[in-house]
C-alpha cells in the first residue's frame, strides 16, 4: 500500500512537533507544509524536505492531492484553517482549540458531516499511558466515583512572551486547560446534569481564575480548577473510585493507593503525541471512523460546551 500523503497547516510550534512525529511513521509522507508567514515555510520545509509549500489552506488544498491534513496554526485561527479542509471532505486532525466556543466547533463538526470527512481534535491527554493505565485501574473496580484536574500557568508570562492573541489571553483556559477539560469529560464517560463555577479576571485585564464542580448523569463528580496568576504551570490530576485512588503529576508519573498500599503508575508505550498521531493514521489507512479513546468531533462539542458553560460565570 502507498504511503498516506499528508499536509501540515501551521509552521509553528504544535506544527513542528506534529511534523517531527509523522516524518517518524514508515507509512507516511509528508507531501505539502502551509504557513502564512514565509520565514517558517522555508525553514521548516528546508528542515524537513518538503517541497510543496504555501501561504494559505485554500492554495494547499488545490495545489496537492491529499489523504489527510494535521492543522495546527496559533488557536485562534484552528477553526478557519480546518473548515475548508473539512468541506472538501478532508480528513482532519486539528489542534485544540477546535473553536473558540462550541458554535464554531459545530462548524466543523456539521461541515465534516455533510461532506463524510473524518475530524480528530488534538487532546493528547486521552493517549498519555500513564493516565491511560490509571483510568484501567480505577474502573477494575468499579465506575470513577470524582476526578480532580488542575492545569495552572502564569498569564504574567503568557503576555511578556507576545506569543498570543489577545482574544486567546482572555480565553487561556482554551489554550492550556482544555487539555484537562476535555479529559475531565472523556473520564465522566457520560453526559453532564450541571456545572457550577466561579471565573474572574483577579490579577490581570484578562480570565485569570477558573473554578468549576461538574455533576454527570451517571453520578460522577469533578472538580476543575485553572489559575493563571501564579508563576508556572502545573498539571496534576486525581481519579477516585471503589477503594482505590489515583494520583498523577504532570502525567509524566504518579502513583495509585489501595488495599492499603501505595503503588507506581507503570506509564509503558508511546509518548501521547506519538499515540495520537498513530491512531489517526491508522484510522484513516483502515477507513475506520474517529472513536474513543480519541476526540472526533461529536466529542469536541461536547467539550467546547462544557467550556462554555465554565466560562458563563465570568466576572
Amino acid at each position: 500500500m502507498a504511503n498516506l500523503q499528508i499536509g501540515v497547516i501551521g509552521c509553528g510550534g504544535r506544527g513542528i512537533r506534529h511534523l517531527q512525529c509523522l516524518a517518524s511513521f514508515d507509512d507516511v509522507d509528508v507531501a505539502a507544509v502551509c504557513d502564512p508567514l514565509a520565514a517558517s515555510l522555508e525553514q521548516v520545509g528546508e528542515e524537513f524536505g518538503i517541497a510543496e509549500r504555501f501561504t494559505s489552506s485554500e492554495e494547499l488544498l488545490d495545489g496537492v492531492e491529499l489523504d489527510a491534513v494535521v492543522v495546527a496554526p496559533p488557536a485562534q485561527l484552528n477553526a478557519a484553517a480546518a473548515l475548508p479542509c473539512l468541506e472538501r471532505g478532508l480528513d482532519t486532525l486539528l489542534e485544540k482549540p477546535p473553536g473558540l466556543n462550541a458554535e464554531e466547533t459545530k462548524a466543523l463538526r456539521d461541515a465534516a458531516a455533510l461532506s463524510g470527512a473524518r475530524g480528530m481534535v488534538a487532546w493528547d491527554r486521552r493517549f498519555n499511558p500513564f493516565i491511560l493505565e490509571a483510568r484501567r485501574l480505577v474502573e477494575e473496580r468499579g465506575p470513577i466515583a470524582q476526578v480532580v484536574a488542575e492545569f495552572h500557568n502564569s498569564l504574567t508570562n503568557m503576555e511578556a512572551s507576545q506569543r498570543f492573541a489577545e482574544i486567546i489571553l482572555d480565553n487561556f483556559m482554551l489554550e492550556t486547560s482544555s487539555h484537562a477539560i476535555d479529559l475531565v469529560r472523556s473520564l465522566g464517560a457520560c453526559d453532564i446534569a450541571e456545572v457550577h463555577s466561579v471565573v474572574q479576571r483577579r490579577y490581570h485585564d484578562y480570565r485569570d481564575v477558573h473554578a468549576a464542580l461538574v455533576r454527570f448523569e451517571n453520578g460522577c463528580v469533578a472538580q476543575i480548577s485553572a489559575n493563571f496568576t501564579g508563576a508556572g504551570r502545573l498539571e496534576r490530576y486525581e481519579i477516585h473510585g471503589r477503594d482505590i485512588s489515583a494520583y498523577l503529576e504532570g502525567v509524566q508519573g504518579g502513583e495509585v493507593v489501595c488495599d492499603g498500599e501505595r503503588h507506581e503508575i507503570r506509564g509503558d508505550g508511546p509518548s501521547s503525541l506519538e499515540a495520537q498521531d498513530r491512531f489517526f493514521i491508522d484510522c484513516i489507512k483502515e477507513g475506520r471512523a474517529i472513536e474513543l479513546p480519541a476526540a472526533n468531533l461529536d466529542a469536541a462539542v461536547k467539550t467546547m460546551e462544557l467550556c462554555d458553560a465554565i466560562r458563563q460565570a465570568s466576572q
